[in-house]
């Protein structure tokens, strides 16, 4: 549960007016920002966050939309709404939500950090 609510945390966001290609945008200067590396190529990073996204809708129920190499997450955990986007570089997965304010933020950003890690090791193997 409280993995959970983490979750909900890091990704809870408000939206600034959307893009014309993107479903929303965030504001940078008012959110959360992750940055998690990575060994592999592009693709294989992008499957593997695909595990993780699968995980994730399967668990909370959060819906994941692909735009190239950024995918936007939206849903509602225990009743918090959730936007984030990550985007998937070369090295590294860039990961951008609404900051929640100081209860949580910490520890939200700890466990997707935590989760992005598991799934873009080397040696975790696909579920």
């Amino acid at each position: 549960m409280l993995r959970g609510v983490l979750l909900t945390v890091i990704v809870a966001a408000s939206s600034a007016l959307a893009g014309e290609d993107e479903p929303f945008t965030l504001d940078p200067s008012s959110a959360l920002k992750l940055t998690v590396g990575h060994v592999f190529d592009r693709g294989v990073a992008r499957e593997r966050i695909g595990y993780l996204l699968e995980y994730w809708s399967k668990r909370f129920g959060v819906q994941a939309q692909w735009q190239g190499d950024k995918v936007y997450l939206t849903g509602s955990v225990w009743g918090v709404e959730i936007k984030a986007v990550f985007t998937v570089q070369e090295r590294a997965v860039f990961a951008i939500a609404h900051d929640p304010g100081t209860v949580f933020a910490s520890a939200a950003q700890g466990y997707v950090a935590k989760k992005l890690r598991k799934y873009l090791h080397p040696t975790y193997d696909d579920p």
